[in-house]
């Protein structure tokens, strides 16, 4: 009975052959993509490890001819979406998805000498199920996308003439978004694991040959004795017992050994042994130096084989500092900086090429990140080779696994893909942690606590913890959201190199929904502040955090896709780059922003600088253990949050967020960023020190605004170092903000006459008018006359009178019914004729209502209006000159300066209006239009301006930020 072999792959890039001969790379061969719209599939069997004779055979329906004859070429990896993205008539958002089969082909020759030897096939990943045909013949079948796969060919191997190979690939389901809970449906019916939604070979494909017993895989395991490594070898025989020598030499250099070693196997398919090189360079972020362990097999029945592994002598582990709990590399502290990576990519939807894939690592350390997240779903080895190269850490998910609570088919599919993962993955120095479920919401199942043991001793070096979670009320613990300090099965880890599962000493917290952008209230004090923790008994990580969505660069991305193959994505990021680029010119907005780029930044700096505020609050806290920006890549429909685009360009200069992420930096905390002139500023100053600065320094503290310096003096401070990696400094310094404008608060830590770091802070400074200028309200809530007590004299209420009744020459009005609904005011044109005389009308809500009228009546070309939302689709503000930003910020999106009005809390939504003049333009997710906040509109002699923006809850919230809403207001009825 012949069953298949699957074998985990020999895709490792230092896979050094004995002879070129028995190695074929069929990735770089010429390959042909055939849809079989007409197969049948959605009724099929599903087989998990079944024995291939029982398996149907499934030609093409119109022929085997059919795969050269009506195939396209392409080149692997590949997917369908890549090619036939919105072929069935619909490419807008995810409904040009193919689902059904497809067809890859290729052809290979077989040379004389693999005769007698064992022919292997080899995948790198497919998705999602794979049927492999040599000669027409089913020789193979996978359904673990994402993973590497083996299947052995020798008996379908012809001499004679070239070999037809043919891969059936059927992608039944899948999402375009973040989703993983959800179980993906065959024929929408079998539950399977969730994966997105793209068919094909989505990895390389290549033929080794080898003799009846071989070397399957290299494991090389760190130990806390750093210089010392553990080598576990395992081979595959079609013997009984294997027994032979295995040769092994340790190298930095492939001409210089620096260690060799002689292990006699005897009846056994796996070997161990350890090589202590006490001179060995370690890998780490700054220096990743790696070294290659080499084996040579020559069995006792003749058969020989080589293989080479890569690896970095590294150690990463839980450490207890004095009751704190913190993460450790090569026994010093690290605290983990990174973002969740969906693993979306451009084109084809799932698959990096080289240069995409060193672009990701280099601009995550550009950021000043160390760590990037797998995230929902397995990533590719090729990414781990560059993190490996280039120094990066990495986080593991296979994605999907909570899937399992659903269907044993799906708990059998998502382990085996977990222990491919693992295997795959385990000897690569830059991956330390493991995760088996993103936000479970609840305990694990008895079989989950089964499998993440049964996961540690695939490798029991690294720690693995069951959830990266939201705290549930369902799971009742005695603080419901927030069981710190106590035993929690939520709470389930395992660590290195011990197999007892724990319940305590790790609290992993998502606060994925973001705020719009940075708020003041987001520091308040050194005990009250966003992100800080006191919990020093568990390893603390805020697992997700911030979802701010932000534009792609999408003028960058216009570029680089003239001319080429536009795949699934391409065409909506031209789309929406075209209405961007429209408006620019349309709304007079080309002073404010030159290019589309200059905008897209300017929106894109919003999240940057949340995200390294945030970061320097955990920093500061010297407790948290890790913070994850959610997130990194954004895509096509989806997951806007990403702090880079699709094509990993940075959505904002890097240095936005790297200032923060520095190593060793004075981090200068204000309590208010946004205020009034007049009132009294407090900033506290702290160090962040990774570079073990300690003693007594000078703090020089110098402030300086518009008029020059204000602020100016000198503290000894005591700087601890070690493993105080954050220390409050100096705290309550105050001083007076007396003009308009920015207040920069420089600082320098000194040593002597040496400056050890620098640090500063930006704070906005604004005022009303002293003389406040007097208007006419309409308004039956008593709410104008509250908001307006600060901002303008109110002399009139006009309500249901006639216009002769106003006796200013603006009014202010938030209620359509208000003015135009009562009988008493039958003749609503008497108010265009109002305007027409020169005055001016402001309208702050009730917008649609009054857009609609005014659009029947002909002032208005209102063409609706768009909600804007929040989190992961984003969407945000951008303004240019004019009189109503008098004495506020300019051309540019709406930052920290704006946060009285950026904030989601805020009710956000924007209007087409095609007539008028546009002052605050909109952004919204990825909608290929952009939309208008605030307009003038010129009646007359006189002029309407409507606003959208949420000015009266800024106005009424009456925090120090909501001075700028305030004057906003009054700049719409001065100027």
């Amino acid at each position: 009975m012949r069953y298949l072999a699957f074998t985990f792959a020999i895709f490792i890039s230092f896979h050094i052959q004995a002879q070129k001969l028995d190695f074929v790379d069929l990735t770089s061969s010429k390959w042909r993509l055939w849809l079989d719209k007409d197969a049948t599939w959605v009724d099929d069997e599903l087989h998990l490890k079944p024995n291939l004779q029982d398996l149907p055979n499934n030609p093409p329906t119109t022929g085997w001819e059919s795969l050269q004859k009506n195939g396209i070429e392409i080149n692997i990896p590949a997917t369908v979406e890549e090619y036939f993205w919105g072929k069935n008539g619909n490419d807008f958002g995810i409904a040009g998805d193919y689902i059904g089969v497809s067809w890859f082909s290729t052809k290979f020759k077989a040379n004389e000498n693999w005769k007698g030897k064992r022919i292997l096939l080899n995948f790198e990943s497919t998705r999602l199920r794979a049927e492999i045909y040599i000669n027409n013949q089913l020789a193979g079948y996978d359904m673990f996308n994402g993973t590497p796969f083996t299947v052995e060919i020798s008996n379908y191997i012809d001499y004679t003439k070239e070999n037809e190979l043919a891969v059936r690939i059927t992608d039944p389901d899948g999402n375009f978004a973040w989703i993983d809970f959800l179980n993906d449906k065959w024929g929408g019916k079998k539950p399977l694991s969730a994966s997105h939604g793209f068919g094909g070979i989505t990895g390389g494909v290549n033929i080794t040959v080898k003799d009846q017993t071989y070397i399957e895989d290299v494991f090389v395991k760190n130990t806390p004795e750093i210089t010392k490594i553990d080598i576990e070898t395992t081979f595959n025989s079609l013997n009984n017992s294997v027994s032979g020598e295995l040769i092994a030499e340790l190298f930095k250099t492939e001409n210089k050994v620096l260690l060799s070693k002689s292990i006699q196997v005897l009846n056994n398919n796996q070997t161990n042994f350890s090589f202590n090189f006490p001179k060995a360079k370690l890998w780490s972020i700054e220096n990743p130096n790696l070294y290659y362990v080499k084996l040579t097999w020559k069995g006792n029945d003749g058969s020989t084989d080589s293989i080479t592994k890569r690896f970095g002598f590294r150690w990463f582990d839980v450490v207890d500092v004095n009751g704190d709990k913190q993460f450790h590399l090569n026994h010093k502290r690290v605290m983990l900086r990174t973002s969740i990576s969906w693993g979306y990519w451009p084109v084809n939807g799932i698959i990096p090429n080289k240069e995409l894939a060193k672009k990701q690592i280099q601009i995550a350390k550009d950021l000043g990140l160390n760590m990037l997240n797998f995230h929902r779903g397995i990533g590719q080895e090729m990414i781990l080779d560059l993190a490996d190269e280039m120094g990066l850490l990495y986080y593991a998910e296979p994605g999907g696994y909570k899937t399992g609570m659903n269907s044993e088919f799906s708990q059998e599919m998502n382990r085996e893909r977990l222990k491919r993962m693992m295997v795959l993955f385990r000897s690569h120095p830059s991956l330390v942690l493991y995760n088996m479920i993103n936000e479970s919401t609840r305990d694990p199942e008895p079989f989950e606590i089964e499998d993440i043991q049964l996961a540690h001793t695939w490798d029991e070096t690294r720690a693995i913890t069951f959830t990266s979670t939201n705290f549930s009320k369902r799971m009742n613990y005695e603080n419901n959201m927030n069981p710190e300090k106590i035993e929690a099965p939520v709470k389930l880890h395992m660590l290195p190199y011990n197999h007892k599962p724990l319940y305590k000493g790790w609290w992993d917290m998502h606060y994925a929904d973001g705020p719009g952008v940075y708020l003041d209230k987001f520091y308040n004090d050194p005990t009250n502040f966003h992100k800080n923790s006191t919990n020093k008994e568990e390893i603390i990580m805020w697992g997700e955090d911030g979802a701010i969505g932000t534009p792609h660069r999408l003028e960058l991305i216009n570029k680089e896709l003239q001319g080429k193959n536009l795949g699934w994505d391409g065409q909506a990021y031209i789309n929406q780059f075209n209405a961007f680029d429209r408006f620019l010119t349309d709304k007079g907005f080309r002073t404010a922003f030159p290019t589309v780029d200059d905008l897209t930044q300017s929106l894109g700096a919003v999240a940057m600088y949340y995200q390294g505020r945030i970061i320097e609050n955990v920093r500061i806290s010297n407790v948290v253990d890790c913070y994850v920006v959610n997130g990194w890549e954004g895509e096509k429909i989806e997951n806007h949050s990403g702090i880079v685009d699709i094509f990993r360009n940075p959505k904002a200069d890097p240095k936005i967020m790297a200032h923060y992420n520095q190593p060793l930096f004075i981090a200068v905390k204000a309590q208010e960023l946004v205020l009034e002139k007049g009132k009294n500023a407090s900033v506290d100053f702290y160090i962040v020190n990774e570079k073990n600065i300690k003693g007594k320094h000078l703090l020089e503290i110098s402030v300086t605004d518009s008029s020059g310096e204000i602020y100016k003096k000198s503290f000894t401070v005591n700087v601890t170092g070690g493993t105080t990696y954050g220390e409050l400094l100096k705290n309550g310094i105050k001083f007076n903000v007396n003009n308009n404008g920015y207040v920069t608060v420089n600082t320098t830590l000194k040593k002597g006459n040496k400056t050890i770091a620098f640090g500063s802070e930006k704070l906005f400074v604004t005022s009303l008018n002293n003389k406040l200028p007097t208007i006419t309200i309409s308004d039956t809530t008593n709410y104008l006359p509250e908001i307006l007590k600060e901002i303008a004299i109110v002399k009139n209420n006009v309500t249901a009178v006639k216009t002769q009744d106003i006796e200013t020459q603006v009014m202010v009005t938030d209620n359509f019914t208000d003015l135009f609904g009562k009988q008493k005011f039958p003749l609503r044109q008497d108010i265009l004729q109002w305007l027409n005389h020169g005055n001016k009308l402001v309208i702050i809500d009730d917008v649609e209502k009054f857009a609609e009228w005014l659009s029947a009546k002909e002032v208005m070309d209102y063409r609706g209006n768009r909600k804007i939302k929040t989190n992961w689709y984003g969407g945000n503000y951008f303004v240019k000159e004019d009189g109503i930003f008098n004495e506020l910020p300019v051309d540019t999106a709406f930052n920290w300066e704006y946060q009285c009005l950026a904030g989601y809390e805020n009710n956000r939504f924007g209007i087409r209006c095609e007539n008028g003049e546009t002052i605050v333009g909109i952004y919204a997710d990825h909608k290929e239009e952009l939309f208008s906040a605030i307009v003038r509109i010129p009646v007359g002699r006189g002029e309407i301006i409507i606003s959208t923006l949420d000015l009266k809850k800024a106005i009424k919230s009456n925090t120090s930020a909501s001075i700028v809403a305030k004057k906003i207001l009054q700049n719409m009825i001065l100027y």
